[in-house]
């Protein structure tokens, strides 16, 4: 079972990014013993800006005629059935090599076949203090265009601490990993063989306009 896990830090490595990711790989093949996982680092790979002529979308074209390494990292994808993603919060938003990303991949528009297009995600989102998911929700849309479907998601903040990994971030990643493994792998991991959490139910409140709710003697 393929894997694609893509970070997407615009920092080398080593990167808290990449270092939060691990976790989530680690906890995916908890569950999925034979997961194959690809590791895509997009920072490391020549990807041009899109440049809005469209002409990817002429059905005798129907490609991207950039030359640079975009073509390669939609190969590395090939195959794959899920996909954990990584990301920083920049300015608010998704960094800017996703997005760049995100737009060349609008030359599979009209192909029946889309790249990085119907997985099942688990996504991790970091920043230093907040914004997390507005940077979250702003994947959603492009999700939704390649038929993605999220199964888990985490959003982490720094705020005072030094180091990001030696906090339970990491242990939240592990559990996104746990989840997207859990929902490729039911066969193997039915839900019948866990151990169900207790339901916790919350004391029954007398309505508004119940007899119960009058103040006495009113």
């Amino acid at each position: 079972m393929k894997i694609v896990a893509l970070s997407c830090t615009q920092k080398r490595l080593p990167s808290v990014t990449d270092a939060l990711l691990e976790a989530a790989i680690t906890g995916v093949v908890r569950e999925v013993g034979d997961a194959q996982i690809q590791r895509i680092r997009l920072i490391d790979h020549r990807i041009a800006m899109c440049e809005g002529e469209d002409t990817c979308l002429d059905p005798e074209v129907g490609r991207c005629t950039l030359d640079d390494d975009f073509a390669h990292v939609v190969d590395l994808a090939e195959g794959a059935q899920a996909m954990l993603l990584a990301m920083p919060v920049y300015a608010g938003n998704v960094p800017a090599v996703l997005k760049i990303f995100q737009e060349r991949l609008k030359s599979f528009m009209n192909a029946r076949h889309r790249p990085f297009g119907n997985l099942l995600v688990g996504t991790i989102v970091h920043s230093r203090t907040m914004l997390t998911e507005p940077a979250l929700g702003a994947l959603f849309p492009w999700y939704l265009r390649l038929r993605n479907r999220n199964v888990a998601s985490a959003c982490v903040t720094q705020n005072e601490h030094q180091d990001l990994t030696r906090t339970a971030a990491i242990d939240l990643c592990v559990a996104v990993g746990r989840q997207l493994g859990m929902t490729l792998d039911n066969s193997r991991s039915p839900a019948s063989d866990r151990t169900a959490l207790p339901v916790v139910h919350t004391p029954a409140r007398p309505r508004c306009g119940d007899p119960a709710a009058s103040p006495a003697g009113a």
